[in-house]
């Protein structure tokens, strides 16, 4: 059994409606790259690896201060890679009010040289996306705890 051959852009178009075609006939270089971030609470935000060095964590500070990832997920960037590893805000945030990690990572900030300012900055409009996400958890989660 064959797989159905799918209908030429031409033939897509001659079969389309109105809005449809135009959809079809723009070239918009400013189209949505991926699909809207979903509108969830708090609870369901997870912290990547990527985020947490964005807020100053370095690799030992994670193998330090964090428990194993509570959740995981395939990579998606490359197919075959390890699973990336996951936090919730409510463990980042446990880890982050302690004051062995206020100490922690103002060393780490002094040795580097840098700021958390420079450390957050991104051209990836997704990943900010991302990290606003994560640290409007983790700052709810923290303001909850006190």
């Amino acid at each position: 059994m064959t797989r159905p051959k799918r209908p030429s852009l031409a033939e897509r178009y001659a079969d389309a409606g109105p809005a449809e075609r135009e959809r079809l006939s723009r070239n918009d270089t400013t189209a949505r790259t991926e699909p809207p971030a979903a509108r969830r609470p708090p609870a369901t935000v997870w912290i990547t690896r990527p985020i947490l060095h964005s807020r100053g964590w370095t690799d030992a500070a994670i193998r330090d201060f964090l428990p194993g990832s509570e959740h995981s997920y395939s990579n998606p960037h490359v197919k075959g890679r390890s699973r990336m590893r996951l936090w919730s805000a409510d463990t980042v945030a446990r880890a982050e009010s302690t004051d062995a990690w206020r100490r922690r990572l103002e060393a780490s900030l002094t040795r580097r040289g840098v700021t958390l300012r420079e450390l957050a900055a991104s051209r990836d409009p997704a990943f900010l996306r991302r990290a606003t996400a994560a640290d409007a958890a983790i700052n709810a989660r923290r303001r909850r705890a006190t």
